[in-house]
């Protein structure tokens, strides 16, 4: 399957730029969260033992505006990590079940 990477670019506090891809967007508790992950050049794809960290950003709305702020709060943090797992194994379990049915 072939898809296009979405990249974003974001403007960290020293005003240094941290580019991701976009992952996922989960609702926990009626916010917002965008899940990315660092676009590090030098990302190993291949290697099952790497260990990445995602950036989980909070959905703000000022009118017809959107942008992106940090979690600050480890709890809040955690409950949108936790959305993000579960969202990922049920997209892993509903390809399990498409593969089944192509048999």
């Amino acid at each position: 399957m072939d898809y296009e990477r979405e990249i974003i670019e974001l403007t960290g506090e020293d005003g240094d730029i941290i580019k991701a891809e976009y992952l996922d967007t989960v609702l926990v508790d009626d916010n917002e969260y965008v899940v990315l992950l660092p676009a590090d050049e030098n990302h190993c794809e291949e290697c099952d033992e790497c260990v990445t960290e995602v950036i989980i950003m909070k959905i703000e709305k000022d009118g017809d505006e959107e942008y992106l702020v940090p979690v600050l709060d480890d709890d809040e943090l955690e409950k949108a990590f936790e959305a993000f797992q579960n969202q990922i194994d049920d997209y892993d379990y509903d390809d399990e079940d498409e593969d089944e049915d192509d048999d």
